[in-house]
C-alpha cells in the first residue's frame, strides 16, 4: 500500500523527471541554401560550441538546391528555420501569402547573385548575356531573379537559351563549353570552377546588384508557424545563429574545422578560402560595419522591394514588413563584426 511518506519521498524524483521533459530541447529542421560547404560553416562552428543547445534547441541541418528550395521549405512549414536569398523570398510571400515566412537576420550586405563567364564567350556586360546559352538549376535564387536582373539591366530574357541541371553540376556545364554562361553566388561558381581546373583570372562576373538592383542577398529565415506559436523560440534560434556568424568572421579557421568534422570529405583549404571570401566581399560592407550585422536599412531596402515586385511583376502589393521583421534581432554584442 503507498504510504503519505512514500508519496512525499517520490515528490522529488516526479519533480526532477518533470524538469528533465520541461527542459527538453526542442527539435527543428534548418534548410541551408547549398551543399555543407564555407557557406554554411558558421551554423556548424554554432552547434559544436553548444549555441543552439544554450538557446534550448537541437538542430538538423539539411543541404539543398539553393534558395528556391530553401525557402519553399521553410514558405512551406516543413522546415522551422533557414537561410536564403530575401528576393526569392519575397517572390514567394507576395505569391503565397497565406504561408508567408520571414526574414529575421541578414547575413549578405551585398548580393553575390551574377553570371559567371570565360573570356570567349564575348560577355563584357550584362546585356551581352542576350542571346547566350546558360547555365541554371531551377531550384536556385539566381536563377529565380534573373526575370527581374533582366528588366533592369536591358537584357531581352527571351533570347536566352537555358540549359538545367543539378546545382552542383552547373560548373560543369561551363567548362565543357556546353553553355556560354552559369548563374549562382559568385564564391560557389568561382571556387567550383577553380576546384574543376579553371584559372582564376580567366573568370568573370556580372553582378545582378551591379546594373540597378540594390539587392541584399542571404538571410535566415524563420516558418510563419515557428513566428506565430513560437517566437521565443525563433529569438533564440537568431542569436545563437549569429554568435555562429559573429566567431566564424572572427576565426574562418575554426568554422571550417567545424564543417570538416560534419563533412570529412571538406576541401579545407578551398573551403577557408570561400568563406574568407563571403566574409570579405558580401558581409563586410560599410552598412555592416556601422550598423552591425543582422538588420537592414529601411530606405534602400524599401527601394529593393519596390524594384525587384516590379521586375516581377507582382499585382499583390507587398511591404518591406512582409518580408523583413527586425523584431528578432539579438543584442548588439553578437552583432558586431570583428574589428
Amino acid at each position: 500500500m503507498t504510504t503519505r511518506r512514500s508519496l512525499l519521498l517520490a515528490t522529488p524524483a516526479i519533480l526532477a523527471a518533470g524538469t528533465v521533459r520541461a527542459q527538453a530541447p526542442l527539435e527543428v529542421k534548418v534548410s541551408l541554401a547549398a551543399p555543407f560547404d564555407g557557406s554554411n560553416a558558421a551554423f556548424f562552428l554554432a552547434e559544436e560550441r553548444g549555441w543552439f543547445r544554450e538557446a534550448g534547441l537541437r538542430c538538423s541541418f539539411d543541404s539543398s538546391g539553393g534558395s528556391g528550395e530553401a525557402v519553399t521549405r521553410v514558405g512551406s512549414g516543413t522546415y522551422e528555420f533557414g537561410i536564403g536569398d530575401i528576393n526569392v523570398l519575397l517572390e514567394f510571400n507576395a505569391r503565397n501569402p497565406a504561408s508567408a515566412a520571414r526574414c529575421v537576420y541578414m547575413v549578405y550586405y551585398h548580393s553575390p547573385l551574377s553570371a559567371a563567364s570565360f573570356p570567349r564567350a564575348g560577355i563584357n556586360t550584362a546585356r551581352d548575356l542576350a542571346g547566350k546559352r546558360i547555365g541554371a538549376a531551377l531550384t536556385d535564387g539566381a536563377f529565380r531573379i534573373f526575370p527581374a536582373f533582366a528588366a533592369t539591366a536591358g537584357i531581352d530574357a527571351s533570347t536566352v537559351r537555358w540549359q538545367y541541371g543539378d546545382l552542383r553540376l552547373r560548373e560543369a556545364f561551363l567548362m565543357r563549353g556546353d553553355v556560354d554562361a552559369i548563374l549562382g553566388f559568385d564564391s560557389t561558381m568561382y571556387f567550383g570552377l577553380v576546384r574543376a581546373g579553371a584559372r582564376p583570372e580567366d573568370i568573370r562576373f556580372q553582378y545582378f546588384a551591379d546594373s540597378g538592383l540594390p539587392l541584399y542577398g542571404n538571410g535566415i529565415l524563420a516558418s510563419k508557424r515557428m513566428l506565430e506559436t513560437n517566437p521565443e523560440a525563433v529569438r533564440r534560434f537568431t542569436a545563437a545563429a549569429a554568435r555562429g556568424w559573429q566567431a566564424a568572421a572572427a576565426d574562418p579557421v575554426a568554422a571550417i574545422a567545424a564543417l570538416r568534422r560534419r563533412e570529412p570529405l571538406t576541401d579545407v583549404a578551398l573551403e577557408t578560402e570561400k568563406l574568407r571570401w563571403l566574409i570579405t566581399k558580401q558581409m563586410t560592407t560599410e552598412e555592416s560595419r556601422a550598423d552591425g550585422m543582422g538588420g537592414v536599412r529601411a530606405d534602400r531596402f524599401a527601394t529593393s522591394v519596390a524594384t525587384v515586385s516590379r521586375a516581377f511583376g507582382l499585382t499583390a502589393p507587398i511591404a518591406p514588413g512582409d518580408v523583413f521583421d527586425p523584431s528578432f534581432l539579438p543584442s548588439m554584442d553578437i552583432r558586431r563584426l570583428p574589428a
